[in-house]
């Protein structure tokens, strides 16, 4: 199999998995993050396939959207079955499975120095993962992000912003899980316990320098929301 036909098998198989989430989650943003992902691997290194693939499935079996009533399988057993199916080699499909299975801010905060000595190794050195996890921070924040922020909050009826709602300060993996679960927090709540520590996470010189207009963008965003709230301007 050429790595064109399995590019775009895969395309076809997200674009159908992926039509049945909210405008923050849907193809678009698959799109999005693997143009990034290949813009910032051909500056940092890695392999142009892994990247491509792991980019296309990197929301495949997101929790946020899990149905509690079926069987959770997570994203590297869909991929990699997907992708053997195809005719796909068994050891690409497992790193790219891997990949898929690591990428996401819920994931890095369960992270620990007391993991699998392996694991942490292979997740310090990964380039093909440390180019799709920037590209999927990087569409989280900035326009795309404040956009998506507020097209989440739309399809969930989360609050947009409440006053009398503190952000969690230190938010943990547990607490984060919570909150997605029970819907609760507001928009501009999740800037403070989330977006705004992305760009302190980018795993590359290139998803670095692009985080920093984009974070900045989002603090101006907020600042003018407060500004309004407060009818100073």
């Amino acid at each position: 199999m050429t790595a064109d036909t399995v590019i775009h098998k895969a395309e076809d198989m997200v674009k159908e998995y992926m039509s049945r989430f909210d405008s923050s989650h849907d193809y678009l943003h698959v799109d999005r993050v693997r143009r990034t992902a290949l813009h910032i691997a051909k500056l940092n290194g890695g392999d142009l396939e892994i990247v491509e693939l792991a980019a296309l499935f990197h929301d495949v079996a997101d929790a946020k959207y899990a149905q509690n009533h079926v069987r959770y399988r997570t994203g590297s057993e869909i991929v990699i079955e997907f992708l053997l199916q195809s005719g796909y080699d068994h050891a690409r499909a497992r790193l790219v499975g891997r990949i898929v299975d690591n990428i996401g801010f819920r994931k890095e905060l369960g992270w620990s120095s007391n993991d699998d000595p392996e694991f942490i190794s292979w997740r310090e050195s990964c380039l093909e993962m440390h180019a799709v996890q920037d590209a999927d921070k990087l569409d989280a924040i900035g326009a795309f992000g404040v956009l998506r922020c507020a097209a989440f909050s739309g399809a969930r009826n989360i609050a947009l912003f409440n006053p009398a709602d503190a952000p969690i300060e230190g938010m943990t993996k547990e607490q984060y899980e919570q909150q997605t679960a029970s819907g609760g927090g507001s928009s501009i709540n999740h800037f403070h316990e989330k977006l705004f520590k992305l760009k302190f996470m980018m795993r590359t010189p290139t998803g670095q320098k692009m985080a920093e207009k984009r974070h900045q963008f989002m603090h101006d965003f907020v600042d003018q929301i407060q500004q309004e709230y407060a009818l100073t301007t």
